[in-house]
């Protein structure tokens, strides 16, 4: 592909990283995003002026995309953001996600395209009529994948709710048949398919129908994560971001920290915490809860803590790996998402098996052992961060796709 189109909602990281590797190496057509704005432009200016005192607005701001090839479609998120609610109650869409998402596509499948575009580059849930568009032109269609294929998804929600009996008060999750047909009509117009780990693409291979399925890690985001000084000191901690759920595994992680009952330390969660009151009564007094921290303040909390523990049983990456390994603060995780990608078992963090309680016991009591070990693993996390930034997974991406 000579001339990629990258389309995606709201401007995400990902996106903006692959736009601009694009843009750098003169095969960029257009990024159709939504609320954006151009460094180089007038619109960039006034919106740098403004984010002083709404400092979100800064995401919004691309320094590596030219103006000349960004499309914000800002009526558009902003329409739909705002139509949401009203149309959850219509059951049109599930949420502000799916009304954003299906806005976009709409009108990313309308609006002009440069003609040079040879390829497109969009994601799930964003794809289906922008593809099916890019079909009739015999244009390339790469979708990307961020989570596990769905039905990986819902398997694993079934299976942890009967292995967790009363851990949740609510139907394991299920996409809706509207969701579904969307997600299959978008993988069946792909011709390659683009994930970030290995595991996700052990969850689409084999519905891909022979289709290619490349696997490119994102960049470390080492420019927004500084590096810690010193080793945490006071009660030993570890800390989890994220959501807190069955497919997170959480129980596992909480029952873990339950049997290794170490000594002057402390379990910390960040982020919303989706498991019944009666199930987790079961653990009182055990952990601390925030249910949500702005971004912002969240490399405080990762150099404050001795470790960093994400149990997941499926996800496509896990960012939180990469944002505490930036910050100097190691990693014990599962395979089931991005941890390989990102970790060498016992150099820069550890892998364990998912599921495996006794595993996590031993991790965690040898981690609150030796802590000035935890602290020299950390600064090898770093190290192996500035050697994968954005930067450079935006080229390799660029190789995977367009190449």
């Amino acid at each position: 592909m000579s001339a990629v189109l990258v389309s995606h909602p709201h401007a995400a990281a990902v996106a903006c990283g692959l736009a601009a590797s694009l843009a750098r190496a003169g095969r960029l057509s257009a990024f159709l995003t939504g609320v954006a704005f151009s460094a180089q432009s007038r619109s960039g200016h006034l919106a740098e002026l403004a984010a002083s005192r709404w400092p979100l607005l800064r995401n919004r701001i691309l320094r590596d995309v030219p103006a000349s090839r960004l499309r914000a479609l800002a009526p558009v998120e902003l329409g739909a953001r705002a139509a949401a609610a009203g149309l959850k109650r219509f059951g049109v869409v599930g949420g502000p996600y799916d009304a954003l998402f299906v806005a976009h596509d709409a009108a990313a499948s309308r609006v002009p395209w440069p003609r040079e575009t040879t390829g497109i580059y969009a994601y799930e849930d964003g794809a289906l009529w922008t593809f099916r568009r890019a079909l009739r032109g015999g244009i390339e269609r790469v979708w990307d994948l961020p989570l596990p294929h769905y039905l990986t998804i819902e398997a694993l929600w079934r299976d942890e709710a009967a292995r967790w009996p009363g851990s949740i008060d609510f139907a394991p999750h299920s996409e809706p048949s509207w969701k579904r047909r969307r997600k299959d009509g978008e993988l069946s117009l792909a011709t390659k398919i683009s994930v970030a780990s290995a595991f996700t693409r052990s969850s689409v291979e084999e519905r891909a129908a022979g289709k290619p399925v490349v696997v490119v890690p994102y960049g470390f985001p080492v420019e927004e994560f500084a590096l810690r000084q010193a080793a945490p000191s006071g009660k030993f901690t570890a800390l989890v971001v994220g959501t807190h759920d069955l497919r997170k595994g959480t129980p596992y992680l909480l029952e873990a920290w339950k049997r290794a009952a170490i000594p002057d330390a402390e379990l910390h969660l960040v982020g919303p915490l989706r498991l019944a009151k009666s199930f987790l009564d079961g653990y009182a007094g055990l952990f601390q809860h925030w249910p949500h921290v702005p971004k912002a303040e969240l490399a405080p909390r990762y150099a404050a803590a001795d470790l960093l523990v994400f149990p997941t049983l499926g996800d496509g990456f896990g960012l939180v790996i990469q944002e505490a390994m930036c910050c100097g603060t190691p990693v014990v995780t599962t395979p089931c998402g991005g941890g390989p990608e990102c970790i060498t078992d016992g150099v820069d963090g550890w892998l364990v098996p998912p599921r495996d309680i006794d595993a996590l016991v031993e991790r965690l009591r040898a981690a609150a052992r030796d802590r000035d070990r935890l602290f020299a693993v950390g600064r090898a996390a770093r190290a192996r961060a500035e050697r994968y930034t954005w930067a450079d997974a935006g080229v390799a991406l660029v190789q995977a796709v367009a190449g």
